[in-house]
């Protein structure tokens, strides 16, 4: 005779269900936009489909052959036109399963792994990480595998979702100190060949494992492998870059790095120093209110021995792009929107062993969560199309040939409006000469100052879909009108 079982629903199982509800919500709805290619890195990675060359710009300097690599693959699985948009917006979905299954594996209320992935959805930029084509959300794919791997923590976790057949086989395997840290170093080299300027991520994840443990011999010898499987990726990737343009690659290597830190990666908006521009950046991602709860979270994890590990990492992170990257690309926060919901998750449930303050920390979850979702909300609009993409739309429409100078999506203007002219406003002394010669249209990706004259010639305004895809402004200029702004 059977026995009714009154055992309730297992919790796992809810959670995953609800993970899975959460996840194809996100994505379901990031699906009303267009998989356009939004910018000219974006181009560039369309480019190395067809041919690889860094001279070329197909992609640009330093290559990302892991990123062509897996472009390519996706391209001959999917067909997909913009194969490197649809390849970001399958690491964002992986990355955000990476997210619930750290937490799931550290953690003893598995219902805080949830949370971590929800907070993770909630931050503004990560509809920019999934569409704008670009190898951050591979990378960090990587990374966070090698996370999953490493001794930050505890070991691969025993609960009975992971005991899988699979699980079970690659144990033993990983329990072997050669072979995890064989793996973990292919992993961080995956990372680094797919995102060459991960680097400095790299290179303090290694050191932080270094300094973890305390059996110095075991760790060097780790770091020893670790730095072997990186360096035999390495010679891989750069055989493959040689093989298409030579030396020659290395005086494009010299030109790209002088021109990133001297101009197109120095040069904002603003004369802020800076620390202000990138305080200001994770102003407009965060708001102000979820930058101080986030930064409070953040402090608290540096001195808990759960937490301290990823803290570290986002301070050494935001020490290096306050340095080396230009703080109007949000999508250099990226691994803030990795590390940060893990690292809130696993302080939360730390807390919440403490049954006292458990309403202050509802407060305070409930705070965090509303303060993201309304701020993300809000910077969503219905354009479906990437802002260059409507002004290319805009210029088809006029038959006769058009001077367009812009500062922004030069290469992809010139791509997509093969009729006309475009001159890139970098260099002013070429593009002044030209436009003099009659009208032009002047496509910016910032307003040109408040003069009423200057935006009384405003045509147009093409605005960005989410957070981190710049507005572009339209003006026209006449002959009787020449004073162009920058």
């Amino acid at each position: 005779m059977l026995q009714q079982s009154n055992k309730p629903w297992h919790p796992g199982l809810i959670v995953s269900i609800s993970l899975i509800a959460c996840i194809a919500g996100y994505f379901g709805l990031l699906n009303y936009y267009s998989f356009d290619i939004s910018s000219d890195d974006a181009l560039y990675f369309q480019r190395a489909l067809s041919h690889f060359s860094v001279l070329e710009f197909s992609p640009h300097f330093p290559g990302y052959p892991g990123f062509v690599w897996l472009e390519r693959l996706i391209s001959a699985i999917s067909s997909h036109p913009n194969s490197n948009v649809l390849l970001s917006f399958l690491s964002a979905i992986a990355l955000t399963c990476i997210v619930f299954v750290y937490c799931y594996q550290r953690m003893r209320i598995k219902s805080f792994a949830l949370f971590a992935v929800v907070l993770f959805l909630l931050q503004g930029n990560i509809a920019e990480l999934a569409l704008n084509g670009l190898s951050d959300a591979s990378a960090l794919w990587f990374f966070s595998l090698y996370l999953l791997l490493t001794r930050f923590h505890l070991p691969l976790g025993s609960n009975l979702l992971l005991k899988t057949k699979l699980h079970r086989v690659l144990q033993p395997l990983l329990q072997s100190q050669t072979f995890s840290a064989i793996i973990s170093g292919l992993l961080l080299a995956a990372c680094l060949a797919t995102r060459p300027s991960y680097l400095p991520l790299v290179a303090c994840a290694l050191l932080l494992a270094l300094c973890y443990n305390s059996q110095r011999y075991s760790n060097y010898k780790r770091l020893g492998w670790q730095i072997l499987s990186i360096t035999l990726v390495g010679i891989i990737c750069a055989l493959y870059v040689f093989m298409q343009d030579g030396w020659a690659y290395i005086e494009e290597g010299q030109r790209f790095t002088q021109g990133h830190f001297t101009i197109w990666g120095n040069t904002t908006s603003t004369t802020d120093s800076r620390l202000i521009q990138w305080l200001t950046t994770l102003t407009n991602t965060y708001s102000t209110l979820g930058v101080i709860l986030l930064t409070s979270m953040l402090t608290i994890g540096l001195y808990l021995p759960k937490t301290r590990g990823l803290s570290i990492l986002v301070c050494c992170w935001f020490a290096w792009i306050i340095r080396g990257q230009n703080p109007e690309n949000i999508r250099h926060l990226a691994v803030f929107s990795l590390l940060l919901p893990i690292i809130c998750a696993q302080l939360l449930e730390h807390v919440y062993q403490t049954q006292r303050i458990r309403p202050a920390l509802y407060i305070l979850s409930i705070t965090l969560l509303v303060t993201l979702g309304y701020h993300s909300i809000k910077q969503f609009t219905q354009q479906q199309n990437a802002p260059v993409l409507q002004a290319t739309q805009f210029f088809n429409t006029i038959d006769n040939q058009q001077i367009i100078i812009s500062n922004y999506n030069i290469d992809n203007l010139r791509h997509n409006l093969p009729q006309h002219v475009i001159l890139d406003r970098h260099y002013q002394s070429s593009s002044n000469y030209q436009a003099q010669q009659q009208g032009y249209w002047r496509l910016s990706s910032n307003k040109l100052g408040t003069d009423k004259r200057v935006n009384d010639d405003l045509v147009a305004l093409f605005k960005g879909r989410f957070l981190g895809e710049r507005n572009l402004y339209l003006y026209y200029f006449d002959l009787n009108h020449l004073n162009p702004r920058s």
